[in-house]
């Protein structure tokens, strides 16, 4: 017997897993849907994945390669089982690891997107399995997984939303570092050519119109250089597709225009925190809002969910504000929480009740930053909802504080049955793994802010 070694790392096509059928999730109007971009004098395709912090991992291929690409192409499994600087987790902790073995990339060609400002290229994203299921380290089929068990358990889909925020800086000159803000004057709630001096926010706006992906609004946030963007609500995995295809598109576009964007939790000493709110809402198979009630109030079924969030909150922030730098963002005076509290149409909260009611009703999870994973996150909202409702849970107004390190949201995380059951230990083991690596580098590091107080007065 021959073995023929797979050639991803040379950028071809790898053998697709034998353990699965990469055609079930290619669907007729999907496929029909990339034939129809294709007819568009498309040169590359770009086979886009997402790692576990959010970001694109991804191979471009020329369009001859597509009948290979409909059959599934590898990636080393060690691409989702790295820390943010690309270095792998100790292989001795998680034997599945050895050999860096690979994963499989199905690609759902109903994900398929014209980036305008590269029109002769196709992104299509890809789910990773492996043996025949789903991995674990695929935040993508995390979410699907969430999905899933949300209509098994209780017969509902999820709709959602996000509102990412980031900030744009000018290149930084000389010895690098940090640029300075994009647009130094201007108010919050506006767009002009004040906060948009020289028009790179417009025409970055009007690509991502055209890029396809629901963006609706922009407009300034409350600091220098800080803008958010609005998307359409739509369902669950679609709106959290949306969003890491926004921070992608944005970045490339940013660049374009000569900037930096930045998604860090908080990037500016006395600045505010970039955001990643979630809004979230659940329906029924006869397409009702189950947290709507026909007298246009709040259904138990709201005040449940909102209960199990409430209850998985210093788990659920691993996911939600996933970084040391995330903890800043929390511990400042700006319209972020401290603790798990729930009120209607109150921004400072953790969990906020827009005013809505009707087909509208939903709540808001306003604890995410700007760094986390849409998939992750998401998902373990759906979890934690779920759990709520299976189990009638009753939230209290004033909650209970919240984690206030990464390192005591990660050991929640570990502590939380429900979510190491839902994810799977090799999930959360990794996951932690990496996490506590940064804490590590974090702490071992000497800060601008140590030296600036105790270089001379220690």
């Amino acid at each position: 017997m021959t073995l023929t070694a797979s050639s991803t790392e040379a950028g071809t096509p790898g053998r697709p897993d034998p353990d699965h059928d990469a055609a079930a999730s290619q669907t007729e109007p999907g496929l029909e849907h990339l034939e129809r971009l294709l007819a568009r004098g498309i040169r590359v395709i770009r086979v886009v994945h997402a790692d576990l912090f959010g970001r694109q991992r991804a191979k471009q291929f020329p369009v001859s390669s597509l009948p290979q690409l409909l059959g599934g192409i590898a990636y080393s499994k060690m691409s989702v089982a790295e820390d943010l600087l690309g270095v792998p987790v100790d292989e001795t902790q998680f034997p599945q690891l050895l050999g860096h073995p690979d994963l499989h990339a199905r690609i759902e060609p109903d994900t398929a997107v014209i980036p305008p400002w590269e029109p002769d290229a196709i992104w299509v994203l890809a789910s990773l399995w492996e043996h025949g299921r789903r991995s674990e380290l695929c935040a993508r089929g995390q979410l699907a997984a969430a999905r899933e068990h949300l209509a098994a358990a209780l017969g509902l889909t999820a709709q959602a939303a996000g509102e990412p925020e980031f900030y744009l800086f000018k290149q930084p000159t000389g010895d690098g570092g940090r640029g300075a803000p994009y647009a130094p004057d201007g108010v919050s709630y506006t767009i002009d050519r004040i906060t948009d001096p020289d028009g790179a926010v417009g025409r970055m706006h009007r690509a991502l119109i055209d890029f396809g992906i629901g963006v609706t609004v922009v407009n300034r946030e409350f600091s220098p250089g800080q803008f958010e963007v609005n998307l359409h609500h739509g369902e669950a995995q679609v709106a959290a597709d949306q969003v890491f295809l926004l921070k992608t598109a944005i970045k490339e576009l940013a660049r374009i225009e000569g900037l930096e964007a930045v998604f860090m939790a908080k990037p500016v000493t006395g600045e505010e925190g970039s955001s990643l709110h979630v809004h979230l809402s659940f329906w029924d198979e006869a397409g009702r809002n189950v947290f709507a009630t026909d007298d246009g109030g709040m259904s138990d079924v709201l005040t449940a969910a909102i209960g199990g969030i409430q209850a998985h909150a210093a788990a659920l922030l691993a996911f939600a504000s996933p970084t040391v730098n995330s903890y800043k963002r929390l511990r400042g005076n700006g319209l972020s929480p401290r603790r798990s509290n729930v009120a209607e149409d109150n921004r400072y909260t953790f969990v906020r009740v827009p005013a809505e009611r009707g087909p509208a009703t939903r709540f808001e999870l306003r604890a995410g930053d700007a760094s986390a994973s849409p998939h992750l996150l998401t998902a373990a909202m759906l979890h934690a909802a779920c759990d709520g409702i299976a189990r009638g849970m009753v939230p209290t107004p004033d909650g209970a504080p919240l984690p206030r390190s990464l390192e005591e949201s990660i050991a929640a995380l570990e502590a939380d049955e429900l979510f190491t059951n839902a994810f799977g230990a090799e999930l959360v083991g990794v996951y932690a793994a990496v996490k506590r690596r940064e804490i590590e580098a974090f702490e071992a590091s000497v800060t601008d802010w140590e030296w600036n107080l105790y270089h001379s007065h220690a």
